[in-house]
């Protein structure tokens, strides 16, 4: 177990034994892909979005909101009071060539969906929906997920970004700023993985996904 440093936070790993490497993120791709769900959960997912891979209809963006949500504990369903699952999908299905658009990794659309009615910020939840139709149904890699792990442990990882940063991104809807910074930082340590963005995040997810139980 790793010594814990005089300045890490209480409730939050001490990240200073963790090597970022090819090595050793494709080290946590396999353990991650071994886990209980999440492979299987994965290849559902897969399935599910290479059947129905449209977003235009409601219908099907609405079942394949829940799929996202069940499966990545986004809990929408605690924000009912401020949308709903039926304006949610009509706003998904209502962004213009927004297939084209997800396949080609554009960043404005993870915005667009975050934005949702105004009344709430999905930024973890569009980024993750986007994601899995890039990653999943069009085998590219455009798209960094941004969640509450990711947001708490990147300032850990390296220090040239702050807790206040990435909130600032998710507050003014700068999800272009935030993924460069993903790409910038994996250039930057050469990571040179088919998928790397989504390995990265499935690294910081599982090394500091039981948070100070480690």
């Amino acid at each position: 177990m790793p010594t814990k440093q005089a300045g890490v936070k209480k409730g939050i790993r001490d990240v200073s034994n963790d090597v970022i490497s090819n090595v050793t993120i494709e080290e946590v791709e396999a353990a991650v892909e071994a886990t209980d769900n999440y492979g299987s959960e994965n290849a559902m997912i897969t399935r599910c979005l290479k059947k129905y891979p449209a977003n235009t209809d409601p219908d099907l963006v609405a079942m394949k909101i829940g799929l996202i949500d069940i499966t990545n504990s986004t809990h929408l369903s605690l924000h009912k009071s401020k949308i709903s699952m039926a304006e949610l999908a009509n706003k998904i299905a209502l962004i213009p060539n927004i297939d084209e658009r997800i396949s080609e990794g554009d960043p404005d659309v993870v915005n667009a969906i975050a934005r949702s009615n105004g009344k709430i910020n999905l930024f973890s939840f569009a980024s993750k929906y986007c994601c899995y139709h890039n990653r999943n149904l069009y085998e590219k890699d455009d798209y960094s997920i941004l969640d509450s792990v990711l947001k708490d442990y990147l300032p850990h990882y390296f220090d040239d970004v702050t807790k206040g940063q990435i909130q600032k991104w998710r507050d003014t809807f700068n999800y272009k700023a935030y993924n460069d910074y993903i790409t910038r930082k994996l250039d930057e340590l050469e990571i040179t993985l088919e998928y790397r963005k989504r390995k990265f995040d499935h690294f910081v997810w599982y090394q500091n996904r039981l948070r100070n139980n480690s």
